[in-house]
């Protein structure tokens, strides 16, 4: 993703300083490892047989990474590290576009990284809803909220900081299970507990703790760390669960008294909390460079948990719930367990796998209905360890042992630990697109043109089940439509969709069994800026053919074209010519001739005389007149009738 921007002293046309646009560079079938570790053994097993591109700081993940690539896998990689935005775009990827994902790792993946009614959730092939059961995994909260003067201040609509604190907290509650136990404690120069430490029994309990901790206000001055998490710590103590667990919210540039002195500070405090069991995080507001972040970082480092910064109080109820998931959801085993072959590998590979007898530790969870499953744990959960399942157009999988790191030695000495990576590495991309088909796109202003062309048996496969196009907008991609094709010719399909400015769009299109992605794309910038030498040439010729003009000072716009105009005859030639034929009709009923002009009359009398000297009779032959002839006379005739009749025989002979 690119952006330029320009800013000159004097501009007319503020518009066009911005343009944005993707780029996406194509080459082999690609992998995207997202690992906690460096040096990832993954890479180095996949890079045999794969192009791999290696992202070992998840912060730094954006959607356009998606581009061109067939497969993801997270290894150990805990959710409050990937963007919010990367993860809720891999549902779009693995569904609509046909991508694969691969979950795998230790103590922070799955329930145990928060992953528990993520983005990701609904695509793996495991569930990490607890069971009733499960007693040794349940967890004791003691949430701990600075509501000090600062918390008083406005973040928009009508909320305050400890309004969204608040809100956090409720969230926090809300995904904690019916077995876990929760206090609430606001904490000022003292600790106030405002919920009890108490087991969350059912929905209706879980909302009446949920409706008090919303109503916390603020007080005033700044809050004490110490008595807050002493306040904490003390309720924790009396609770008997798998996981007790702090949470300290606090102003980075706001948080006071680390101890009365020694022996009563923080840090011997957070000591004991360790050595019992517990675990303390701390949520600040603000950034690493404000005056109290250096405390409130060692408060978690010394606590053995997480240190979560934000400057943007809306995202806090996020934080809450991805930190709550985190501890209440940590079914990671350590110890370590016997393997169980369920012989449902060759539906990925015909190959038999000789499978490991052990792991050292592994993520408990349960396999989903339409999901596959190959090895198994030999123990009173019978959890699946390798699992997989299709989710919409695309291959998703779950490897809930450690690849590397911590809890993997077993799994690493495995001989045939590279045969597996690569076998699943494999299955996970899919099948290649056949070379008979391919897809082009593009943009004229705001409107996307894309282009299917194909050949050979592609036109009996469509007859049967057309091609789809399926869309999806924005930065998670989670506004997803359908666009309609319309096809030009046999081996062509276009469809035209219309996008807004700075809309960010990916899409797919699903032919039979493959899928080909493509995106993302965007509106670049304002498309009233945008100057395609070829558009304008089109505008030209539509006013030089419409008569029209161009107009590049809006001065002119105001005076009138010329105007050209064509003007039908038919109307003045039918008339014309009726009169035509109504005066031959009348000239030759009168017998009128047209007068000779005198200059017409001299050349004809010169011709007459050259015709007469050559081979003419002389005038005085011309009038030398014919004796008449005797007139015949018919018997009882009368004499005007006989002269009557000679004279029209005289006239016959003429």
């Amino acid at each position: 993703h690119y952006e330029a921007r320009i800013a000159p002293v004097e501009d007319s046309h503020p518009g066009n300083n911005r343009y944005d646009a993707w780029i996406e560079i194509t080459g082999d079938p690609r992998l995207l490892l997202v690992t906690a570790y460096q040096g990832d053994p993954l890479s180095e097993v996949l890079r045999k047989q794969f192009t791999v591109e290696v992202v070992e700081d998840p912060h730094t993940l954006r959607a356009g990474q998606l581009s061109g690539c067939r497969g993801v896998i997270f290894n150990n990689v805990p959710a409050w590290e990937v963007p919010a935005e990367f993860l809720a775009s891999l549902g779009f990827f693995v569904s609509g576009q046909g991508g694969g994902f691969l979950m795998a790792g230790g103590k922070r993946s799955f329930g145990a990284g928060g992953y528990f009614r993520s983005a990701v959730d609904a695509l793996l092939p495991v569930s990490m809803e607890l069971k009733k059961d499960q007693r040794k995994l349940v967890a004791s909260m003691a949430i701990v909220l600075d509501r000090s003067g600062s918390m008083t201040a406005g973040v928009g609509g009508g909320r305050t900081k400890m309004d969204l604190a608040n809100e956090g907290s409720a969230k926090a509650i809300e995904f904690m299970g019916y077995q876990d136990n929760v206090a609430v404690f606001a904490v000022d120069s003292e600790a106030h507990e405002m919920v009890p430490m108490q087991r969350i029994s059912d929905q209706s309990n879980k909302d009446d703790l949920m409706d008090t901790t919303r109503r916390i206000t603020s007080g005033g001055g700044g809050i004490f760390v110490y008595n807050g998490l002493k306040a904490g710590w003390k309720a924790l103590r009396g609770t008997n669960t798998g996981t007790r667990h702090i949470i300290l919210f606090a102003d980075a540039a706001d948080a006071e008294q680390p101890g009365d002195g020694p022996g009563a500070d923080y840090k011997s405090l957070l000591d004991q909390v360790v050595k019992e069991g517990g675990t303390c995080s701390v949520i600040a507001l603000g950034t690493e460079h404000d005056s109290d972040a250096a405390f409130l970082k060692d408060v978690a480092a010394r606590g053995k948990g997480r240190i979560f910064f934000t400057d943007r109080p809306e995202d806090l109820p996020n934080v809450f719930t991805a930190e709550t998931l985190a501890v209440t959801r940590n079914a990671f085993i350590s110890d370590p367990v016997e393997t169980l072959v369920s012989g449902q590998w060759q539906e990925i590979s015909t190959k038999a796998m000789p499978w490991l007898p052990q792991v050292d530790g592994y993520n408990l969870s349960y396999k989903r209905d339409w999901a596959s499953q190959a090895l198994v744990t030999k123990d009173e959960y019978a959890a699946p360890l390798v699992a997989w399942g299709q989710r919409g157009a695309g291959p998703t999988a779950a490897v809930c042992f450690a690849l590397g790191g911590e809890f993997s030695e077993s799994v690493r000495a495995w001989p045939a630990y590279g045969d597996f990576l690569q076998t699943t590495a494999r299955w996970l991309m899919g099948e290649d697109v056949p070379p008979d088909i391919g897809l082009r796109w593009d943009m004229a202003g705001t409107a996307l043109g894309i282009d299917l062309l194909y050949a050979g048996e592609w036109e009996q496969t469509f007859a049967q089940s057309p091609p789809r196009i399926l869309l999806a907008s924005g930065e998670r991609a989670d506004n997803r439509r359908e666009a309609t094709w319309e096809r030009m010719q046999p081996g062509h399909y276009r469809a035209a969709i219309d996008l807004t400015e700075g809309e960010v769009v990916r899409g797919a299109i699903q032919a039979g069994k493959h899928t080909i992605a493509f995106g993302p794309l965007t509106v670049g910038s304002n498309a009233e800026w945008s100057f395609d030498p070829a558009r304008i040439e089109e505008l030209r010729q539509v006013s030089a053919q419409s008569g029209g003009r161009e107009l590049v000072d809006l001065k002119e716009v105001w005076k009138s074209p010329p105007m050209r105009e064509l003007t039908d005859l038919r109307r003045w030639l039918l008339p014309l010519a009726l009169l035509l034929i109504l005066a031959d009709a009348l000239i030759t009923r009168m017998g009128w001739r047209m007068p000779q002009l005198a200059l017409a009359r001299r050349v004809t009398e010169t011709r007459l005389a050259v015709y007469s000297s050559a081979a003419l009779p002389q005038p005085a032959a011309l009038n030398q007149e014919k004796p008449e002839e005797p007139a015949v006379v018919v018997a009882g005739e009368d004499a005007g009738a006989a002269q009557r009749r000679n004279r029209f025989a005289r006239a016959k002979k003429r």
